[in-house]
C-alpha cells in the first residue's frame, strides 16, 4: 500500500510540475512576443543592418582579411603587385588567454582583429566537432565596429545574418573593401605570373613534345 502511495505522489508532483513548467513558458512565450512588438522599430533596423553587413560582403572580406594576416604578419602589398593599391601592414600578433589579437594598419588608419574562442571543442548531436567562436573589428579607439560569431571553423564557412551580432557603419567600410579587392587581386595575378612562368610553360612544351 505505502508503495502504491508513493507512486502515486510521485505522479502528481510530476503533474504538477509538468503544468507549472507549461503555464511558465506559455507567460514567457506571450511576454517575448508582447516585447517584440513594442520594439518593432529597432529589430526592423537592426534586420536591415544585418542586411547592409551581408550585401558588402564585409563578414567574407574581414574573415579573408584575417587570415592573410594571421599567415603572413608582416604582410605588405607593393603598387606594382596589384591592379589597385591600398597599403597593408600587419604590425603586432598576441595571443591573451584563448583570444588572437592583429594590431594592423591600413591607408594610414589603425584597427585591430580579435579572434576569441567562446568555449572548448563541443560535439554536436551528429558527432561533428565545433568551436564557437568570435571574429571582431575595433577602430584606433577601441570601438568595436562589426562581430562576427563563428559556429564551425573552416574555409568554405557560410556566414548567416543572424552570425553578423554587431555592425556600426562607418569610414571604415571603405577601408576593409579596399584591402579585401587589393589583396584578392594581388592573389589572383600571383597564380597567373605561376601558371604562366616559364618552368611551367617548359614543362607543358616538354609533356607535348612542343
Amino acid at each position: 500500500m505505502t508503495q502504491k502511495y508513493d507512486e502515486l505522489t510521485l505522479l502528481s508532483v510530476r503533474s504538477a510540475f509538468d503544468h507549472l513548467q507549461s503555464t511558465i513558458n506559455r507567460a514567457l512565450q506571450r511576454i517575448d512576443r508582447q516585447s517584440q512588438l513594442s520594439n518593432t522599430d529597432v529589430f526592423s533596423a537592426i534586420k536591415e543592418r544585418r542586411k547592409l553587413a551581408k550585401v558588402l560582403l564585409l563578414d567574407q572580406r574581414v574573415i579573408h582579411l584575417y587570415r592573410s594576416l594571421s599567415e603572413t604578419p608582416s604582410l605588405s602589398i607593393k603598387e606594382d603587385e596589384s591592379l589597385i593599391h591600398c597599403t597593408v601592414n600587419s604590425s603586432i600578433i598576441i595571443h591573451e588567454g584563448d583570444a588572437k589579437i592583429i594590431r594592423f594598419s591600413l591607408n594610414d588608419n589603425n584597427y585591430t582583429l580579435q579572434f576569441s574562442d567562446r568555449g572548448s571543442a563541443c560535439i554536436s548531436y551528429y558527432g561533428e566537432t565545433f568551436k564557437s567562436s568570435n571574429l571582431s573589428l575595433l577602430l584606433e579607439s577601441g570601438e568595436e565596429v562589426l562581430t562576427i560569431h563563428l559556429d564551425l571553423e573552416g574555409e568554405a564557412e557560410v556566414i548567416s545574418e543572424q552570425q553578423i551580432t554587431r555592425f556600426i557603419p562607418g569610414k571604415w567600410i571603405y577601408d576593409i573593401i579596399h584591402a579585401y579587392e587589393t589583396l584578392v587581386t594581388s592573389e589572383n595575378l600571383k597564380s597567373i605570373d605561376d601558371t604562366y612562368s616559364d618552368e611551367k610553360l617548359e614543362a607543358l612544351k616538354h609533356r607535348f613534345g612542343l
